[in-house]
């Protein structure tokens, strides 16, 4: 296979040698997440990470949380191929907003624990990723404890009225999943209208572990088309349509297959995401001729169906179980800009979500079928309203930054079985900021906000097996979860180097998770259930660091640290699945016009602080997670202005390591090719 690829390499390369067209631009650190408004990263009091395009493209894609890993205070968790969650500052799953071009990907079956749906977003559209870390909940409503990660996908862009044509094609192979990928997009139109066109492939196979040995169960694959148009009616008004599709049609999940910590024989003989599904179309206005009310105006209407399908079978057992469970999300939101003076701005805006839960599930043993009782309430439905405004007030060498957001959340679970199988919830968040201007390059900030998590369908409503011979049922009393954050920085951004760096401290309040309530189903399970359980307080450091020592030549790191305690009346112990200290240190050189090399060292140190609910989890052994560093080096081969070959050994001292909290061990040695060619 790989000798395949290197011909289709040498053979592209043949073909558009001496090509000079180069589409690719160098980015000015704009991001609009973190305000709404777009602003500079050095001139928001927000702690933000951000990956641009071209740094997407020195990273080895596989799943769209592939794309953050090496990122200030971010960690990737992997609970088996084909899916991952960013860990920001120790929170997970539901408790992180998700949005793709400012709309929520978090559903309402959304787990606060990991879970596979981001993975469900094609990492080739991408164009740039934002994460705020810290609690965003005026901006982003609820959910928004840890952070928020908004991944912004490609536009055309033309000027002129004449009719143009650009496109980029993308090949890549790993030797160590016996991973192929391929994409290929187009983008055509002038400056009133345009649109562009991706397709993308991948198909992965078995994976190979440190020391050679391989992980069964490993073996899936991926499609994904994505559409946008861009309809420019004047210099202020523009229109967006875009349509984005990716499917996963038969995901095993590895953890369930293969015996885990503690365990004499794997929890299932059969266990698929058949299929794991993402359909989006979205919808988006913009206006930038200024009214007495707003100098500029957004709309954005979006509606987002996720298949979460499976086929299960218990291990050394006959019957088969399978499930669809589905979400119908229909979004919308408004949000306004508006220079009041001089030393005062404002953003204010209203949105509104349904996410509509529709679930079954069915058993066949012997070829009979059987309705069972689904995973969620059927036809349950949660609805949010919000209101929002977040001010700035500019002084002398400081920017103030202060909002507030009323929210509005209607739960009904649809059972008529259940008692209050309906709730309402309301809520009023908050956030004050700080940044001081102490010169050009360097910047002081300090954030105070107040986090909010309304406990969704899969907290309220949730029935069936969950991993580690559990069974979960309903619990309707559960309450919302709440966290204040206190987070102070510096930022410097020179021509020689650049820091990013933060401290957090975080409480944590009426934290949900599944409880075991000490009785037995019929079959010998555990029965567990949603609850709140205790106060976690978080704390810790996220930090990255450039410094370049000439044109030519770069040194870049990142140290990320959380430390992590869970508090009752009768307990005090570790938070669960915390992140060790992590981090890069890693050195680019630009040998000559068409060579450069980026060797990296990749590490983690030993986690052995574990929660109860850790030592219980198959897949952390109960001693801990060991720490590892692996070796790693890049070369990048720019054939001409328009095609670029990468090549990159991994782990390569094939080191045998997990990353904490994760399902599977990691890749171990492994060769990296990849073509990438703009026309």
């Amino acid at each position: 296979m790989i000798t395949k690829f290197f011909i289709v390499i040498l053979a592209l390369v043949t073909l558009n040698d001496g090509i000079t067209k180069d589409h690719t631009s160098e980015t000015d650190n704009i991001i609009v997440t973190a305000s709404k408004k777009k602003q500079t990263i050095e001139n928001l009091s927000t702690a933000v990470s951000v990956v641009t395009k071209a740094e997407i493209l020195e990273k080895n894609i596989t799943l769209l949380p592939d794309l953050l890993r090496d990122e200030a205070g971010v960690y990737i968790q992997q609970t088996t191929p084909g899916q991952g969650i960013p860990i920001i500052r120790g929170l997970k799953g539901s408790e992180n907003v998700h949005l793709i071009d400012g709309m929520r990907l978090n559903t309402a079956f959304f787990r606060n624990s990991p879970n596979q749906y981001l993975a469900l977003v094609d990492p080739f559209m991408t164009h740039q990723i934002e994460i705020i870390r810290g609690p965003a909940s005026v901006l982003y409503g609820g959910d928004a404890l840890g952070g928020v990660l908004n991944v912004i996908t490609h536009t055309p862009d033309f000027t002129g009225e004449e009719w143009q044509n650009k496109g980029e094609m993308y090949l890549s192979y790993d030797s160590a999943d016996e991973k192929t990928l391929s994409h290929l997009s187009w983008d055509m139109g002038n400056e009133k209208i345009s649109t562009t066109l991706g397709l993308s492939y991948q198909d992965i196979g078995t994976r190979s572990i440190g020391g050679g040995d391989e992980i069964p169960f490993t073996n899936y694959s991926s499609r994904a088309m994505n559409n946008k148009w861009l309809f420019n009616f004047s210099e202020d008004k523009s229109l967006i349509f875009d349509m984005q599709y990716l499917t996963q049609p038969s995901t095993p999940r590895v953890d369930d297959l293969v015996a885990g910590f503690g365990q004499t024989q794997p929890d299932s003989s059969l266990f698929l995401f058949a299929p794991n599904q993402r359909q989006f179309v979205h919808l988006n206005y913009s206006d930038n001729a200024a009214t007495s009310l707003y100098d500029s105006s957004d709309y954005h209407v979006s509606w987002q169906l996720i298949k979460d399908h499976r086929i299960k079978s218990d291990f050394d057992n006959d019957d088969i179980t399978k499930e669809q469970n589905e979400s119908s999300l229909f979004s919308f939101q408004s949000s306004f800009n508006k220079q009041l003076n001089e030393k005062l701005d404002i953003v204010y805006g209203i949105d509104f979500y349904k996410d509509t839960i529709n679930s079954a599930k069915q058993g066949i043993s012997d070829g009979v079928i059987s309705i069972k009782d689904p995973r969620f309430p059927d036809d349950s439905t949660m609805q949010h309203t919000g209101l929002f405004a977040d001010m700035t007030k500019y002084f002398a060498h400081n920017d103030l930054t202060f909002g507030f957001r009323y929210s509005d959340y209607d739960i009904d679970l649809n059972n008529a079985l259940i008692d209050n199988d309906s709730l309402k919830i309301d809520d009023l968040t908050w956030h004050v900021g700080l940044l001081h201007h102490i010169d050009n390059d360097n910047k002081l900030f300090a954030n105070l906000g107040r986090g909010f998590r309304p406990p969704n369908i899969f907290d309220l409503g949730q029935v069936g097996e969950r991993p580690g011979n559990r069974f979960n049922v309903i619990n309707t009393d559960v309450k919302p979860e709440t966290v204040h954050t206190l987070d102070l920085g510096w930022k410097h951004f020179g021509d020689v180097y650049s820091v990013d760096f933060t401290v957090f401290y975080s409480q944590y309040k009426d934290k949900i998770a599944s409880v075991e309530t000490g009785d037995l189903t019929d079959e010998g399970q555990l029965i567990v259930q949603s609850q709140n359980i205790n106060d976690v307080n978080l704390y810790g450091l996220e930090s990255s660091f450039s410094y370049k020592f000439n044109a030519d030549s770069e040194f870049n790191a990142v140290l990320n640290y959380t430390w992590g305690e869970e508090t009752t009346d009768d307990i005090n112990e570790p938070a669960d699945r915390i992140p060790p200290i992590n981090g890069f240190i890693g050195y680019e050189r630009k040998i000559n016009d068409k060579w450069n090399i980026n060797p990296k060292i990749i590490y983690a140190t030993t986690q052995d602080r574990l929660s109860a609910r850790d030592i219980r989890d198959v897949r952390i052994h109960p001693n801990g997670t060991g720490g590892f560093v692996t070796y790693n080096i890049y070369a990048n081969w720019k054939v001409s202005g328009a095609s670029n070959v990468r090549f990159g050994l991994e782990n390569i001292f094939d080191k045998k390591y997990r990353e904490h909290g994760s399902g599977l061990e990691a890749a171990g040695r492994n060769l990296h090719a990849s073509f990438n060619y703009l026309f």
